[in-house]
Order: C-alpha cells, then structure tokens, then sequence
C-alpha cells in the first residue's frame, strides 16, 4: 500500500465505492444497492508465489506505524483520563516511570507521541503493517461465511522467534474476482 493510502482509506475504497466497471454494467454480478457508492478505481491486490494474498505495490520504506498515544487508543484523551487509562495499562509504561506508586504524565509524554517499533507489536499488528496486511483488512472485515465462499483462510505462520499471519487463497483468481465483484467489494486479483 503506497504511503499515500493509509488503512482506513485503503477500506474505504474496498468496501464504500464502485468501480467505474460496475456503473456500467460491465461488471455484472456487482449487486444493486453498491451501485450508488462513490467511483473509485479498484484496488490491486496479487497472490503471491505461497497463495497468499499481498499488495502487489507494497514498499517497506512507506510504512508509518501508529505512535504509542495509537497504539494504545489515547487519542485526545485529557490529562486525568489520560493518567487513569495508562494505569490500567501500567505494563505499557513501567519502563519510564520512576517511582510506580507517584509517577507523572511528564515521565510518560515524549514516549507517547513516538512512534512504535515493530518489536512492540503483536504478531497480527506486525502482519498487517507488511504486504499481506491488505489481505488481513478484508479477512478481517468479512464474515466467516464470506471468506469460505471466496476461497479465503487465515493461515499463522509460527516460526521460533518469529511469527506472522497470511491470508491464503485457494482457487482461481478470475473465481476470486468475480466472487468480490458479487460481494460488492472495489479490488481486483492481478
């Protein structure tokens, strides 16, 4: 996924718009009522040489993982509330604080707005910020009946010292386009 589209657009274009095809009537298993969304061109997704879904464009050099603030949702909060939820969370923050018992949001601040290493993450978190994480979005936003009609599993990858997840695919890829073109969904399998 290019830097310009962050996660959240890259869902918006998948499951809100419809491609200029589907307005047309070219594409036609697109269903009815996704027909009035927004026109956007589809997203592009390969499957690489293990059947996994990827994003074909993916550079490692645009990735922006969230800052700890993010990562831990403490977005906006204020300074009381912001203090109350790192205490229910003290794991995250007991390497910066002095004194466990009297500690001070100032002790914690400039860690906060940092961005977050890939160590710090979960194995899905650190998944979905690689190539594969476009095909966990979609995995993850479907149903599980949806996935199995499209072909889809989650697979855990459980390497020692290393562990990540995938979502494979196992069929067609012209069965898999039109299974998304029937579900609604503005990405297309190269």
């Amino acid at each position: 996924m290019s830097f310009d589209l962050n996660r959240r657009d890259f869902l918006k274009i998948v499951f809100a718009t419809t491609s200029a095809a589907a307005v047309t009537g070219a594409a036609t298993l697109w269903p009815k009522d996704a027909i009035a969304r927004p026109i956007s061109e589809p997203f592009k997704l390969a499957v690489d040489e293990f059947g996994y879904l990827v994003d074909p464009d993916f550079d490692f050099g645009d990735i922006e993982l969230p800052t700890h603030r993010e990562h831990l949702s403490l977005e906006g909060q204020k300074p009381k509330a912001l203090k109350k939820a790192l205490d229910e969370q003290f794991g995250a923050i007991e390497h910066l604080i002095e004194d466990p018992n009297d500690w001070s949001l100032d002790e914690v601040e400039v860690w906060l707005d940092t961005e977050i290493e890939f160590e710090d993450l979960g194995p899905w978190q650190a998944s979905s910020y690689g190539p594969y994480g476009c095909g966990l979005d979609i995995f993850q936003k479907l149903s599980e009946r949806e996935t199995k009609r499209l072909g889809l599993f989650l697979v855990e990858d459980g390497t020692p010292g290393s562990s990540c997840f995938f979502v494979a695919f196992n069929g067609g890829v012209g069965e898999l386009n039109g299974q998304f073109e029937a579900l609604g969904l503005n990405v297309v399998v190269c």
